[in-house]
């Protein structure tokens, strides 16, 4: 028999095999997790086949006596990954999980090294938010025996993986289809940098999607960006960027009715900055956010936004990887979603 040199891993033996990866490291870790006998005898002659003889103890992540799951963030600058990391500890402090959570700060080199440190501390389950361009670091992780879902990427899906992503094209769509519902024919879409997420991408495809259906001109003109994504020392990154925008908005010669904003954050920076310039929300121009978080309704006008039900799919999330059955190819196949829901308050006027 002729068996397999080089860097071997568990997706190996798992292909092999024609099963999931997380039940691969089941079998191969010595967990007591039941797994079906014939899939078990499946994966031990893969293995056997390739070769696979590595110190398993050091590389197994996932047994029953690891109740920790590890969350990786982007930034704690934006509530909206606060109603992430709620939803997850709702679920994880119920089922007697312990949490790590870890703030990447918008940095891909920081967020590989958290990663990293998970599976050093043989933290067994990750859900991440993710700024990486690459997906290596999960890779790894992966191939280290570990479970992980994922909310956000800019790198494609991977089968073994839970993806439990928001619906941002439909979110966009919604602000969007909203404001032209209103009468308004000229709306303008401030971002952050779009290279930055794939999310931000796909919101303003959908905002595109739902200006163009109604045979309405959209180009770069509408698009009002930032060159930069830092971590702000006043913690308020999104909302200074929202204040800035909203200033290079009413400096333009197109003379915008309406306003989408990336996330809620921008939403309330641009009012603030609207205000500022004489302009009045929503008698002078209209404001729609996406998220719907907590403070939205905490100074007048209160906001209109796009509920995106960030803290239920976290919990939907959390409990399918606590849960995760042996045969979980058909939930892996089957990405989680929410519907987003148009939440109507006072900073958006009829013309």
């Amino acid at each position: 028999m002729q068996k397999l040199t080089g860097n071997l891993t568990i997706a190996d033996v798992a292909a092999e095999a024609n099963c999931s990866v997380a039940t691969a490291s089941r079998v191969l870790s010595g967990s007591k997790y039941p797994v079906k006998p014939e899939m078990r005898t499946r994966i031990l002659e893969a293995a056997t086949k390739l070769g696979y003889s590595d110190n398993l103890k050091k590389r197994m992540l996932v047994t029953e006596q690891n109740p920790f799951l590890g969350i990786v963030v982007p930034t704690l600058q934006n509530p909206n990954y606060l109603q992430f990391i709620s939803g997850i500890e709702h679920v994880a402090n119920r089922a007697r999980y312990t949490a790590f959570v870890l703030n990447s700060h918008r940095s891909a080199v920081l967020e590989r090294q958290q990663i990293n440190s998970l599976i050093q501390k043989k933290v067994g389950s990750l859900l991440l938010m993710s700024v990486d361009e690459s997906p290596d670091a999960l890779n790894h992780y992966l191939d280290m025996g570990g479970f992980a879902c994922v909310f956000e990427s800019n790198f494609p899906d991977h089968p073994d993986i839970l993806n439990a992503k928001v619906n941002r094209f439909e979110a966009g769509r919604i602000a969007t289809e909203y404001l032209l519902s209103q009468g308004h024919r000229s709306v303008a879409f401030l971002t952050t940098p779009l290279s930055f997420f794939q999310s931000r991408r796909l919101t303003l495809d959908g905002c595109r999607f739902a200006i163009e259906k109604h045979a309405l001109p959209f180009s770069s003109a509408n698009i009002f960006m930032m060159t930069e994504e830092r971590e702000s020392s006043t913690g308020m990154y999104e909302y200074e960027a929202g204040y800035s925008l909203a200033q290079r908005v009413l400096q333009h010669p197109n003379r915008y009715t309406g306003v989408i904003c990336q996330n809620d954050m921008l939403a309330y920076g641009a009012m603030a900055g609207l205000k500022a310039a004489g302009a009045h929300v929503p008698g002078s121009i209209s404001v729609v956010g996406i998220d719907n978080i907590p403070v939205t309704n905490m100074n007048p006008p209160g906001l209109t936004t796009v509920d995106t039900a960030a803290g239920m799919l976290a919990q939907r999330a959390a409990q399918l990887v606590i849960d995760m059955p042996e045969d979980n190819e058909d939930i892996l196949r089957n990405p989680l979603s929410m519907k987003p829901e148009l939440v109507i308050r006072d900073s958006v006027q009829k013309i």
